[in-house]
């Protein structure tokens, strides 16, 4: 299986065509705001009624909206315009048919941003949503949720760049935390799901299988110290068939159960191989030959 390596400069790729994005965008809605105001199209209507009479101060009572902007001649919003509702909830950007198309910015009543693109009144395509808790994503986006490449970044410093679909973390990605910790591998629906490596803060590193965030299947670990351990997992803990090494060449070849050695196993050390059986991680067998061993398997 393939597992992508996120670099910095993928990092500052994506935010840098967001910044150009975005400001391509502001630059788009001064002018078409200006040449609104020179047109004098301040047409102010409420729902879907066309009426120049009816006074912005009392419209919220019997009305769902406010827009100024353009409108063509069969009353429909066309072009550039600004929508503001009851709750607080604004829209600036290009209108076609009387719904949200091509770039806008969209300001939610509790704080949340997005500016990107729209497409029958809802994010479709590239955009950069702020939370009101200041975290940010940058990407693409299919039916008002995440789908596709995106990168996001939380207040805390931790990052997530893959791809997503229907707004989770899905197919291959790479989450960075604050202490530097690193997932780089498979997800599915927000977990850490299928193959992937993990680099632990203290310089362990573990490469294989996992399930629902946890290491499941098979899998490699290494210890900083020189330890390492080839074999089965299930829920983060050893499990199955497995083997253990240590750095001054002492080999540990047996069965596991929940991070337990548990049956049989052979012990070797330089040019001294030996046979046990084990039991929830205690010895209980040491056999006098290998002859005594398998015939041991064998009943």
């Amino acid at each position: 299986r393939f597992v992508t390596t996120i670099s910095q400069n993928d990092c500052k790729s994506i935010n840098s065509k967001s910044n150009y994005l975005i400001k391509t965008l502001q630059e788009k809605e001064e002018k078409e705001e200006k040449e609104v105001n020179e047109n004098n199209y301040n047409e102010i209507s409420s729902g879907y009624v066309n009426d120049r009479n009816i006074q912005t101060q009392n419209q919220w009572q019997t009305q769902p909206f406010i827009f100024i902007g353009n409108k063509d001649k069969n009353g429909k919003k066309n072009g550039f315009g600004i929508q503001k509702w009851k709750d607080g909830s604004i829209y600036k950007g290009n209108f076609i048919d009387n719904g949200a198309q091509g770039w806008g910015i969209f300001f939610y009543s509790n704080g949340d941003i997005y500016k990107g693109e729209f497409a029958k009144t809802i994010t479709n395509g590239y955009g950069e949503f702020i939370h009101e808790n200041n975290a940010i994503y940058y990407g693409y986006w299919l039916n008002d949720t995440q789908f596709g490449i995106g990168y996001e970044i939380w207040n805390d410093s931790s990052t997530y760049y893959g791809n997503y679909i229907n707004g989770k973390k899905d197919g291959i990605g790479t989450y960075l935390w604050e202490d530097k910790t690193m997932y780089q591998g498979e997800w599915k629906e927000n977990n850490m799901e299928g193959y992937g490596i993990y680099h632990f803060k203290d310089g362990r590193l573990y490469k294989g299988e996992w399930k629902d965030n946890k290491m499941h299947g098979y899998g490699e670990f290494t210890w900083v110290e020189g330890k390492k351990y080839y074999g089965f997992y299930k829920y983060d803990k050893k499990n199955g068939f497995g083997i253990y090494y240590w750095p001054d060449d002492i080999i540990l070849i047996s069965f596991w159960k929940e991070g337990k050695q548990n049956g049989f196993g052979k012990y070797i050390k330089g040019r001294t191989t030996k046979y046990g059986k084990w039991k929830d991680g205690k010895k209980i067998t040491i056999f006098k030959n290998k002859e005594e061993f398998l015939n041991s398997i064998d009943k």
